[in-house]
C-alpha cells in the first residue's frame, strides 16, 4: 500500500510540475506583447541592451541640428549622417536620434523638403526611433504656417510609433517616452514660435512623468556665448528650474559651441540637488554645411554619466573644435543619475 501511495505522489507532482512548465513557458513567450492600454504613459520604446564588448558604453543618443545646408545643397552629407547611425546602431547600441530643427533652409521649397525625407527615412527604415522640432527655417514665419512642416514631419508621420507620447498641434510640439536599460527617459520637444501656450503644454507634460529623465529640445535656448538668449532665460524659469527631472536641454540656430551647468536647489535647504546641462552646437558656419558634425551622447550607466563625443560620419573625424586648444567645447562629460 505504501510503494502504491509513493507511485501516485511521484505521477501527481510530476504532472504538476509539467503544468507549470507550460504556464513558465507561455507567458515567457507573451512577454513582449504591449500591454491592451492605448493610454500614452503605456506607450514606450523599451530597449535592453548587453554591453557591447566593442564599446566601453551601455548604448548611445545621437542629436543633430541645423541640417538644413545639407538638404539645400549637400543632401549626400546627409544621407552619409543617417546611414552611419543606421549602420553603428547595433555597435553602439544607439537607441534614439535627435533633431533640434532647421531641417530645411527654405520653407517653401519642395525638394528641399525630399532631400530631408529621404535622409530621415534611413532611420525610420533602420527602425530607429528618433524625433524632430520645426527651426525657423522650417515654417513660413510671416504667416505663421507650419504646413509644409506638418506635411513632411507632422503627427501622422509618427503616432503609430511605439515610443510616440502625444502631439501638440500637428507635432509642433511633441514627447517620445524610451525606457533603456531600466531607465525611463522623456525627450521632450517643442518647435519655434514658443509662447504661454507652448510652455504650458511642455509643464503638462512633465507634470505628468515626474519619474522619467527629461531632455529639453529646442531650436533656440543658448548662445554661442554660452548665456541663454531671452527665450531661454524665460524657458529656464518657467521650465528647467520647476521641473525636478530635467537634466538637460539641447539646442541649436546659432553658428558654434557652447554649454552652461546651473546647479538647482529643489527643495530649497541651500544645497544643490541636480545640475542642469544646457547644450548648444551647430556646425553649419563652417564649409559644406557643417561637414556631418554631429553629437554622440555616450551612456555609461554604472558611473551615472553621459560622454559626450562630437563626430563627422562624412569625414570620420572626431571634433571640430582642437580639444587641446579648446577643452570642453566639443567633448566633455555630464552627471545624470542613470541608476535604475
Amino acid at each position: 500500500m505504501g510503494k502504491v501511495r509513493e507511485i501516485v505522489t511521484t505521477a501527481i507532482c510530476t504532472i504538476v510540475l509539467m503544468l507549470n512548465f507550460h504556464q513558465v513557458t507561455e507567458t515567457s513567450n507573451n512577454s513582449t506583447s504591449p500591454p491592451a492600454n492605448d493610454s500614452h504613459e503605456e506607450r514606450y520604446q523599451t530597449v535592453h541592451n548587453p554591453v557591447n564588448a566593442e564599446s566601453s558604453y551601455d548604448y548611445t543618443f545621437v542629436w543633430m541640428t541645423d541640417t538644413q545646408y545639407y538638404s539645400k545643397h549637400h543632401p549626400h552629407i546627409y544621407k552619409s549622417m543617417t546611414n552611419w547611425i543606421a549602420s553603428n546602431k547595433e555597435k553602439l547600441s544607439i537607441p534614439y536620434v535627435i533633431h533640434t530643427g532647421d531641417i530645411v533652409n527654405n520653407w517653401d521649397n519642395e525638394e528641399q523638403w525630399k532631400h530631408a525625407v529621404d535622409s530621415m527615412n534611413v532611420l525610420q527604415d533602420a527602425k530607429l526611433p528618433y524625433g524632430v522640432l520645426a527651426g525657423n527655417h522650417d515654417i513660413d514665419l510671416k504667416n505663421k504656417d507650419y504646413t509644409p512642416f506638418s506635411k513632411h514631419f507632422g503627427q501622422a508621420q509618427f503616432e503609430n510609433q511605439s515610443y510616440y507620447g502625444d502631439s501638440y498641434k500637428d507635432n509642433r510640439g511633441h514627447y517620445d517616452l524610451l525606457s533603456v536599460n531600466g531607465n525611463k527617459f522623456i525627450m521632450v520637444y517643442m518647435s519655434w514660435g514658443i509662447s504661454q501656450e507652448e510652455i504650458d503644454w511642455v509643464n503638462d507634460v512633465l507634470e505628468k512623468h515626474p519619474d522619467h529623465i527629461a531632455f529639453i529640445n529646442l531650436h533656440q535656448y543658448l548662445l554661442p556665448t554660452g548665456k541663454r538668449s531671452r527665450l531661454g532665460e524665460d524657458l529656464y524659469e518657467q521650465i528647467i528650474k520647476p521641473n525636478e527631472n530635467v537634466v538637460a536641454t539641447l539646442s541649436g540656430h546659432y553658428y558654434g559651441a557652447s554649454k552652461k551647468v546651473d546647479q538647482i536647489d529643489d527643495n530649497g535647504d541651500g544645497t544643490p540637488d541636480r545640475k542642469v546641462y544646457q547644450l548648444f552646437a551647430n556646425y553649419q558656419g563652417i564649409s559644406e554645411g557643417g561637414k556631418g558634425y554631429m553629437r554622440l551622447l555616450h551612456v555609461n550607466q554604472e558611473e551615472n554619466k553621459i560622454d559626450v563625443k562630437t563626430y563627422s560620419p562624412y569625414l570620420n573625424d572626431y571634433n571640430y573644435y582642437d580639444p587641446k586648444n579648446r577643452p570642453g567645447k566639443d567633448e566633455f562629460t555630464i552627471e545624470v543619475p542613470l541608476e535604475p
